[in-house]
């Protein structure tokens, strides 16, 4: 990857910015975009990164920070220390009667990528789990694991996704864009619940099932996890399974259906991006 191309993802590789959400919806103006948010955009204001950083509060669990703006003809919404469009709730409000892409780099380490079309959860994964593979068919999860395939090891899972976003809808959100000035409104989170690790039904995480240990009705019940252990996710159902549409999916002949070896293929503003399943 040259240097430019890298620096295009310089603010998502910040180590300073702990944790952000970004969604990505066609058709929606950035006005449009807050109101699907519970925002109003009469108050918003176009600020740039260093004068939106004053609006966070001390307690950024009971509000967010909204910054958006358009690339070519979809809107994007950038949030930090608030993970609003990473909720079922956001993501089902924003692509009614369109599609939204949502990319959440969690504080606590979890990731989620996720696909929405018409108030329908069609793709959602955490970017090189294995555990979190979705069930076929699966776009978004291959070409994104053929990209991580050629990034360095030590380069963020998030930079990837952002550049296969970049080539689906045409331009890319750099770092010149997320620093620049941007209109942006504060709302209440009124969040009930974090999202959820991504589920998965055929694989789960290396390692064998131990027997439980037998409850002591004696001992303290203790909520959480302490710290440093290490995180099993949980089991769940499938999430349901995405359905292409003809101008999203290149022509299929007959030999490749019967050899299972058809290649995805994600087609937007005249750009076809193919990966062949691992």
């Amino acid at each position: 990857m040259s240097e430019s191309s890298a620096g295009q993802w310089a603010w998502a590789e910040d180590p300073g910015r702990v944790m952000w959400c970004v969604t990505f919806t066609q058709g929606l103006t950035p006005e449009d975009a807050l109101a699907r948010y519970g925002a109003d955009p009469r108050a918003a204001r176009l600020l740039d990164y260093h004068h939106a950083s004053s609006m966070y509060g001390e307690s950024p669990q009971e509000e967010a920070v909204l910054r958006v703006g358009s690339l070519r003809s979809w809107s994007f919404c950038l949030e930090e220390e608030s993970v609003t469009g990473a909720l079922p709730a956001t993501c089902s409000a924003l692509s009614e009667g369109t599609e939204t892409l949502s990319i959440l780099r969690g504080g606590d380490g979890m990731n989620i990528f996720a696909h929405w079309r018409d108030k329908q959860c069609v793709e959602r994964f955490d970017p090189g789990m294995p555990y979190t593979k979705p069930q076929p068919p699966r776009p978004w999860w291959d070409l994104l694991h053929d990209r991580l395939a050629a990034f360095p090891p030590q380069r963020s899972r998030l930079a990837p996704a952002l550049e296969i976003v970049a080539a689906y809808i045409g331009a890319p959100l750099d770092s010149g864009t997320v620093d620049g000035p941007l209109l942006t409104a504060r709302i209440s989170a009124q969040r009930t619940h974090s999202p959820s690790h991504p589920h998965t039904t055929n694989l789960r995480p290396p390692g064998r099932r131990l027997p439980s240990p037998k409850p002591n009705p004696s001992a303290p019940v203790r909520e959480g996890r302490a710290l440093n252990s290490p995180y099993a996710p949980p089991q769940g159902a499938n999430l349901g399974a995405l359905v292409l549409r003809p101008d999203h999916v290149g022509r299929l002949d007959g030999d490749e259906r019967a050899a299972g070896t058809v290649p995805t293929r994600l087609r937007r503003g005249g750009t076809i991006l193919t990966s062949s399943p691992p």
